[in-house]
Parts: structure tokens; sequence; C-alpha cells
């Protein structure tokens, strides 16, 4: 060994390092030579004998290696002082006891102190690995040492740095502030331009932030946080992927550390595809009702993509912002409704799976699109979306007229398909029979039988014996457990259990964080980490500030149990069938509107605050964005695509506007369209009122939205303002702001039977009860319970009807028991009327202002809408008031909520300086949707050669009910029972205008209020009515009416708890209507 040349002696002492193990004796010979370099006057050689005998596990070398080595750790060279804490960590993996006996540990605590950073950063590093390593040597460092450790933090290099902040983990606080001061120490890490130094500071940050105790200093340190987090993202893919796993842990345990860097995460078109699909996992953690418009918007563009892994991961992250987000889950549903239209088989059907979760997140909120989804079966080849479809299926088997032959269609394949979906179908089928017996019959049997003894799965096969032995013994019971109430599915579902979370946190940058599992669980010799008990752990977390919103509409609805949202899964609404594309379409949601969707929060500002009386948007990110499509989309729809213009005026030289700022239109600032169905659209452009006030109502004319469909072309010079003419130059001048008009009461109404609607007039008397002159009794809301007892005759227990296999009895199904016993319960069995009623006219309200004279530089108009022999119309009268002829009318209507349009072209001759003339428009549904404020809103723009005027009004729900409203006595009365209380309101009516019973019955059944049953109760009579709108909304009401005609009360139930106040208003006005 005595070979002068160094790079010899570095040859020859790697070859001893790979042949020594094999060839011991090799090794024995060279133990002399060993001994003679540590003795070397050349730290090199010195250090580089000491390295080779920590590397060669043989035991004479290892027992001459231990003197050499205790010399060596004092050495006056820090070289050789840093190569021997290294070669102690070697000697421990070969005889842990043999270093402790030693005592070389101690000799390591001493190098903690050493005045060389290098030395420090290497008995730090065999300290930490000797620790991790040993079952019974933990280590533990105070806060001096700890401070050391951090003053030789700038002189190490950066494998150094990493070392010293990993070995800050093994430091607890024992008070607040010696948690802030190691963090604020560490703080200039986070700036180094080495990725790992930067992880592992971050990992220190995080520990150390479980110990700060004051939520002032926890929300600074987050702050500081994220810019260099953010700036880990412009490194290699390989950095950017283990940050976004490891900002995914610490978003969960502090949701605001990235709350305004949502930009940052969106997906480059050359990020890899490991990069885009960690990217959407943030986004989804950052996506808040503030931002989910735009998160929607590049979730939506992503969708479109090639990569069939990333646009799969999109449609999902759709579906779970729709959970995770209520108030965003429509305008999710419509986007969804868009990707479906695109025909790709595998966006398709991930687009189903996520809606089928939407649909357990929101019971009988969105079966309008049932018949768009099943479009699509015969597209369906993936296991999990035919599951899924089936499941939709199942659940509402009820309202789909041909389900059995769709689940017929599945059932054929049954034997071939996964077990997921042979789950999905036996269970479907269960609920299908259970819901329509009669229909379902034939199926049972079948998949009963091949459930029970042709599938191998044990899951299928215990299925299906439970099935089958509680339809057999108690079919109630079985209804009760297949359409039981099922645990709503939350966002929170996906996130890491907190213990394993704080575990994951202690191992930021590592494996660990990346594989989600505790080193335990892949490494044989790792130690769980957990964190330190001191009198300063606090785990504090800073949770972000819950949204400024108006109160709801219906808070109470949307706020009941799970339990009591799912029991309306039976209700009356019309049957969407698969098969007909007719039928289809009349049901399927308006994915360029909101038709068919029943939002709750139809009166949100969201998101913005009320300051002055004014909406102020406060996402302050999304500006440009909003600007730029707000320019962008000031024409939606060409004047082609408008119904009802008359054709003999050019339509495209004016913008149509929203009018907002009425009286009766609750929070007109952001009338019609701030509002959209996420609840996050910007409020557009805003302006100042100009004119006078718009007649019927007490404000002045309000901001005028940009989102009329189509223009008219003025060519006519004039001027005017809102409510006045349009110059020639369009309408851009118009765009002014407004000043908040009022709120309708009857918004913010407590959902319960003691609710009154009087925000659309004045309650002649308290809801809650009622006083009748004659008898001094009180007339209560009837609540489920009540109106089963008023009948005499108690229900028999029922069976369920079926052609099962032996050994299940059939027996007499129980939707023919419950309609017998309807039939026994109702004293009164009603037909349809003959017609002949008195009085014998349909209800028209009485005609309003709709434009003012004063306003409209002469021209007056009045008018109502009536409901006569099914069509809908609009009754006006125009008069001309000025002094000079007035001609070329034309009329447009804004977007709606249920998409009315003029039928044909508005027909006004000429009118003289004068003179009026009575007009009759024919209205239709199906024009382009939108939510009203109030729902029954409707803004309408009239053009004749004064110019053009602007105007709003609100027209009575009953004219959109249907000639097929009528619910036969079973169903009113299973609807009443399944249908909660939460989804009921009481409205009060006074001095009723008939003279007898019958011309009130029949004046109702002529105006879509269709008795069902009557009843006599003291001195009242009772009604059971029901009623069906345009959209398929059911009605069920009891009205109890004074036998004096003095007073009634009207109590109605729906699934559509928002529409009942409109309905029973209609109702009321019907009934005491001179």
């Amino acid at each position: 060994m005595g070979i002068p040349d160094l790079e010899v002696k570095k040859m020859v002492y790697l070859f001893l390092i790979n042949y020594a193990r094999a060839r011991a004796e090799i090794a024995n010979h060279a133990v002399n030579g060993f001994e003679d370099d540590v003795n070397d006057s050349n730290p090199l050689v010195r250090a580089m004998a000491i390295r080779t005998m920590g590397y060669i596990y043989v035991e004479r070398v290892i027992e001459s290696l231990i003197d050499p080595l205790r010399h060596c750790l004092r050495d006056r060279d820090p070289y050789v002082r840093k190569t021997a804490a290294m070669a102690v960590l070697k000697l421990c993996m070969f005889d842990r006891s043999l270093v402790e006996e030693e005592r070389f540990l101690d000799m390591l605590k001493d190098l903690l102190a050493d005045g060389n950073p290098s030395v420090v950063a290497n008995a730090v590093a065999a300290l930490t690995e000797i620790s991790e390593r040993s079952p019974n040597i933990k280590l533990k460092l105070n806060m001096k040492i700890a401070n050391k450790l951090i003053t030789a933090l700038n002189e190490c290099n950066e494998w150094g740095q990493v070392y010293i902040l990993e070995s800050l983990m093994y430091v607890t606080p024992q008070d607040s502030n010696d948690a802030e001061t190691i963090i604020e120490r560490i703080m200039p890490r986070l700036q180094h331009g080495n990725s790992s130094v930067v992880l592992v500071a971050v990992k220190v940050i995080a520990y150390m932030m479980n110990y700060v105790g004051k939520v002032e200093a926890l929300e600074q340190i987050l702050h500081k946080l994220s810019p260099p987090l953010v700036t880990l993202l412009t490194a290699g893919p390989e950095v950017q992927y283990i940050t976004l796993r490891n900002i995914q842990l610490l978003l969960q345990r502090w949701p605001t550390i990235l709350q305004n860097q949502m930009r940052a995460f969106f997906c480059k078109y050359d990020d890899p595809i490991y990069v885009k699909l960690a990217k959407l996992e943030v986004i989804l953690a950052l996506t808040t009702e503030e931002n989910a418009r735009v998160v929607l918007t590049e979730l939506v563009e992503y969708a479109t993509e090639i990569d069939v892994d990333f646009v799969r991961k999109a449609v999902r992250s759709i579906g779970r912002i729709a959970i995770k987000i209520e108030l965003a889950a429509d305008r999710c549903v419509r986007a969804l409704l868009d990707l479906i239209q695109t025909k790709v088989n595998y966006v398709v059907q991930e687009a189903i799976v996520v809606i089928r979760d939407i649909f357990r997140k929101y019971p009988n909120r969105y079966e309008a699109i049932i018949g768009t989804l099943c479009e699509n079966l015969d597209s369906l080849d993936e296991p999990e979306a035919r599951a899924a479809m089936i499941w939709i299926i199942g659940q509402y088997a009820d309202r789909i007229d041909n389900s059995d032959e769709v689940l017929d269609t599945f059932l054929d394949t049954f034997l071939e398909e996964t077990g997921e979906v042979q789950l999905a179908l036996l269970t479907a089928i269960v609920k299908l029979f259970i819901m329509r017996p009669s229909a379902g019959q034939e199926l049972v049997p079948k998949v009963l039988k091949w459930a029970t003894e042709e599938v191998d799965s044990p899951d299928i096969r215990d299925r299906g014996f439970i099935y089958w032995r509680l339809l057999s013994t108690d079919p109630e019971l079985a209804r009760t457990v297949v359409l039981s109430d099922k645990p709503e599915i939350t966002a929170e579902a996906e996130k890491i259990d907190m213990p394993l979370l704080e575990e994951l946190l202690l191992q930021v940058g590592t494996l660990s964080a990346i594989y989600r599992k505790p080193p335990v669980a892949f490494i044989n010799f790792a130690k769980r980490r957990v964190l330190g008990t001191s009198p300063a752990l606090t785990r504090l977390t800073i949770n972000p500030p819950p949204t400024a919103r108006l109160p709801r509409a219906n808070p109470s609805a949307m706020s009941q149990p799970a339990n009591e949202r799912q029991s309306n899964r039976q209700s009356t609404e019309p049957p969407a069938t698969t098969r007909s594309s007719t039928q289809l379409n009349s049901s399927v949601l308006d994915v360029s509107g909101n038709a068919g969707l029943s939002n709750p929060y139809i009166n949100d500002v969201a998101p913005g605050m009320m300051q002055g009386g004014e909406a102020v948007l406060i996402d302050l990110m999304t500006m440009d964005d909003d600007e730029d499509e707000a320019h962008g989309n000031e024409t939606q729809i060409t004047s082609g695509g408008m119904v009802g213009f008359n054709a003999n005026y050019d339509m495209t030289g004016m913008s149509m506007v929203q009018l907002g700022g009425v009286g009766q239109a609750p929070d007109s600032q952001v009338l019609n369209s701030a509002f959209d169905a996420a609840g996050l659209d910007a409020l557009g452009s805003m302006a100042t009122p100009v004119g006078g006030s718009m007649p019927g109502s007490s404000q002045s004319p309000g901001p005028m939205m940009r989102n009329f469909t189509s223009s008219f072309d003025v060519t006519t010079a004039g001027a005017g303002g809102v409510n006045g003419s349009s110059s020639g130059v369009g309408l851009d001048n118009l765009l002014m702001a407004t000043n908040a008009g009022p709120s309708s009461p009857f918004y913010d109404m407590a959902l319960s039977s003691q609710s009154s609607a009087a925000g659309l007039g004045p309650s002649p008397f308290p809801s809650a009860a009622i006083s009748t002159p004659a008898s001094n009794t009180l007339i209560q809301p009837l609540s489920s319970a009540a109106i089963t007892n008023t009948f005499q005759q108690q229900q028999q227990p029922a069976t369920v009807a079926s052609a099962l296999p032996t050994p299940i009895n059939t027996t007499t199904g129980p939707a023919n028991d419950l309609d017998q016993l309807a039939k026994q319960m109702f004293s009164t069995n009603l037909c349809t009327p003959t017609g002949n009623a008195t009085p014998n006219a349909p209800y028209v309200p009485s005609r309003t202002v709709l434009l003012d004279a004063q306003q409209a530089q002469g021209l007056e108009i009045l008018g109502t809408f009536a409901r006569r022999g099914g069509q809908i119309q609009m009754e006006m009268v125009f008069a001309n008031k000025s002094n000079v002829p007035v001609g070329d009318f034309a009329i447009q209507f804004n977007k709606n909520t249920y998409g009315l349009v003029p039928s044909t072209p508005l027909n006004v001759g000429t009118l003289m300086p004068m003179t009026s003339s009575e007009v009759t428009l024919p209205l239709a549904m199906g024009g382009p949707t939108m939510p009203m404020q109030p729902l029954t809103n409707l803004q309408i723009a009239i053009k004749c050669s004064q110019g053009v005027f602007y105007f709003q009004t609100q027209y009575s729900l009953h004219i959109l009910l249907g000639e097929d409203g009528r619910s036969d006595q079973g169903v009113f009365l299973r609807m009443w029972k399944d249908i909660p209380e939460t989804m009921q309101m009481a409205q009060g009516a006074q001095n009723i205008r008939f003279a007898s019973m019958e011309d009130m019955r029949n004046k109702l059944n002529m105006n879509g209020v269709f008795t069902v049953a009557q009843r006599s109760v003291g001195d009242a009579t009772h009604f059971y009515t029901s009623s069906k709108l345009c959209d398929g909304s059911m009605f069920y009401s009891e009205i109890k009416v004074a036998s004096n005609f003095s007073a009634a009360l009207i109590s109605t139930k729906s699934p559509n708890v928002q529409l009942i106040p409109l309905y029973q208003k209609a109702v009321q006005d019907i009934m005491t209507a001179f």
C-alpha cells in the first residue's frame, strides 16, 4: 500500500472496496496499509483510508477501524473530520452496537458545534440517518443547537443545507415564539436556486406552523410561502410534478396558502400529461364560488384536447366542481351537456359518470336532462359509464315511460357484463319493480334468477338473494330498504384523513408525499414521524372566508337533510320517454339558457357584496377576462334566430338590453343576467338612470345588460333614453348604472307552513291561522299526516304483485292497493267538468300600464296576459297621445325564464293622433331562456317610428298551467305524503268572489287548477287540487274555503319550491278577482 502516487492509490482503494467482500483475504492483507495511511501527513490520504475502511464490511478491517476513526473525528483538518463523520454512519450500518459501545454518537454530537459548516452538515447527516435506521435511537435537538445549525446554513453547499434543514425536523418548539423564530430564520432558503433546498425549507416551515399560536403570524407565513411554490412551477416537468403533489397536501391543510395564484396552475399545451393531471388536482382545490366561472371555462377548453386521459380528468373535474360548489352546479351541468353534444365517445361516457354523481348530490333537480343522456345509450361501452347510466334509469324509473324497455336492453347481455354493471342492473330493475310493479314484473324474475344461479360473484349472488327474500316476505319493507335515503356525497370524500395528512406533511419533498403513503408502508426500516408533544402545539389552520351573499330564495328547502330531498323521487312530473327524440327535446335542458334547471339561488348576488345598495364584484382576478367576454358576447344570437319580429324591419342595428331597477324586480342591479346558474357571471356594464320612473314602479329605470339576443335597426333620428326613443347611433349610450331596486319580500320568506307569500300582494290576514266568522275555528295548513287522518279508513298491508319464480308468492301490487285505498278514502270523486261552469270565462288579470306616454313620446301601452283555449296571449291597447302619427311597430322579448316569445309579428297599423288600437299577440314557448327575477318577469322592447322603448312586466303563472295537470287520487295522496313539510307553503285569501263552491271549482278547473277531490268539514269546504306547469313542475294544494266565502287558506306542496309563491298568488287572484 506504500504507493506514493495519489491517483494510483485511489484505484487500489476502489479495487479493495469492490472485491474485499468476496475475497476477505485481500482485505486482510491491506489492513497494515490502511493503518499506515490513516497516519499519513496528507489529509487527503487520511480521509481516503478512513472512507475505504468504512466501506469494507470485513471483521478484521472493522476492528482495525475503531481507533483510527476515533482519532480522525478529532483530526485537525476539517476534510478528515467530515469524512470520519460519514464513516461512523457506515460503521453503524454494519454493527450498531459497536457504535454505541465506542460512544461514536457522542463524538458526532460534538461535531455539531464544529466551526466548519461542512463538518456540521456531515455530522447532521450521519446522526439523522442513524436515527432513522435505529429502532432505539431517537434524535432530539434543542433550540440552542438549532440556532447553531441555522447559523451554519449560509456557508454550506446545497447538500449541506438540505441535511441541516432536515435536522430541524427533530426540534420540538416549546413555545410559539421558538417556532416563529426558526421559520423567520430559514425563510430566506425559499429563495434558493436549488429546488431540493426550497422543498426541504417548505417542509420545515410546514412542520413549525403546527406550533404557531397566532393567526396573524400564520397568515403572514402562508403569504410568504406562495411565491416560492409558484416559482418552482417554472422548473423542469419533474420538479413541477413533485411540487404539485406537495402543494396538494399543503392546500388541504391550509386552504388559503395559494388562494390568489389560480392562473399559475393553468395547464400549458406542452406540459407532460402527468403535470397536467397534477395541475388539475390543484385547480380543483383552489376553486371557490368566486373563481368557479373562470375555472369552468378553462376545464371546458381542456375537455376538447386530444389527450384522452387529460380530457377524462377535465370532464370529471367539472363534475367535482358541481358537487363541491352548489352555486356552480347549474353551469357545470350545462357545460357537461355541451360536451355530450360533441358525441366524442370517451367524453360522453365520462360525462355520464359524473352526472350520476351530480344526481346523487342534488336529487330531483336535473331530471330534465335524462332524455339527453339516454340518447347516447348505444355508445356506452365502458363498464363504469354503463353502470352509471343504469343507475340513473333505475333511480328515476318512475319518470321514464320506457325505463323497462331500456333496462331490458341492458339485461340481454347481463351474463357478459362486468360485476359493476351487473350489480347496477340488478338494483335498477328492483327499483323499477317497486316503483312500477306492472312494468317491472317481467324483468325481476329473470334478473333474480340469473343473479342467484348464473353469476359467479358472491356479492351479486348475495344481493340477489336479499332482494328475493325482501320482495317475497315484505314488499313495503323492500320499498323502504331499496329506496332508502342514501348518504349525500361530498367533495370531502376524496380528501386525505387528517392523521395521514399530518404524517405526509412531515415528509414533504420525499417519495412518501408523492405516493400518498407513510414511509413505513414501503420502506422496511423507516420510522413513523409524528408531531412532537409540546405546550405550543396548536395545529392552527385558516379557512377561506365565506362568500358574502344576499338571502337565498329558499334556504330551508335546500338545507333540508338528504333523506327529505330524496323522498321526492316519486314526483308526478311526466316521465321522459328515452326513445322518442321529439318528446326528449321538449324536456331536455336548454344548454344555451337555464331551461330545465331548478335553480334554488335565483336571487343570490354572487360574487359580490352590497355596498350602499349597489352590487360590487370582488373577484378582481377575472376582470380582464370578464371584460373581454362581455364585449365578445354583446350579441349572442342574430335576429334570424329570434321569433316574433316584424319581417318588414331590419333587426341588425340595435342592441337590445336588459332592464332593471323596477320595484317588482328584487335586487335590480343584477336583474336577469348578472347572476347566472353558478352565481358567478360578471355584472356587466352599469349606468345611471335617465328619464322618468318606469310605469308601475317607484324606482327609476335600472341597468341595461347587453344580453338581448337580437337588435332592431333604428334609422330614425330622435332623442331618447331609457323608456324613451333610441337615436340612430344605437344603444351604446344607454348602458348606464342604476340604483338598486327594492327586494321582493316573498323571496326571503321562510319555507314553512306558516309562511305567507305576501311579497306579491298584501296578505289580508296572517297565514298561520284564519278565523272564520261563522265558526271562529282556525283553518290550519294541512300536513302529510293530517291529509291521511282526514279520511276514515286505514291502509291495509300491501304486497308486491309480480311474476317472480317460486318461492315468491304473488299478491296485489302496492301501487294498485294505493290507488284503491285513495278511492275509498276520498269522499268525492270528481270527473272532468263538462264546460258549463259559472262563471264561464277564464281568468284574465286587469290591464296595467306597461309604457307611460310621458316617457315614450306620447305612446302609451296597456296590457295583460291571458290563456284562452290553451293559447297564451298578450292583450294590449296601443294609444297615441302625441300630435303625430305613430306606425311601423315591432316587438321583441328578452330571454326569460320559460322562453316566451311572440309567435306572430306584431300587427298594429298606423295610429293617428289621439287614437288607440287593441291588439292580441299570441305567444309561444321555445325561445331563448334565462332565469329572471322574479321568475315571471318579462323584459320587452317596442320599436316604432318614434324610436325604441323598453319596459318590463310580470305575468300570472296560471297562463303556463297545462291542460294535463289533473292527478288521480292515488297519485295525489302518495305525493302529498312523499313531499316533505319543508316544501310546503301556505297563503291566505279574503273576500272570495263566488256564489257557490261549484262556481269556484269550475273557475279553478278552467284555469289549470284541477280539483282532485272535495269534502266539507264543519263550516269549511276542502278542495284538493293539482296543477302542472309547462316545464313539468307539479303543484298539489289543499284549499280550505269558509262557507261564507269570507276567507280561504291555500296550502301547496311542490318539489319546485321556488315556484310555490307565484302559483299561490295566481290561485289567490283567480279566487278573488271580480
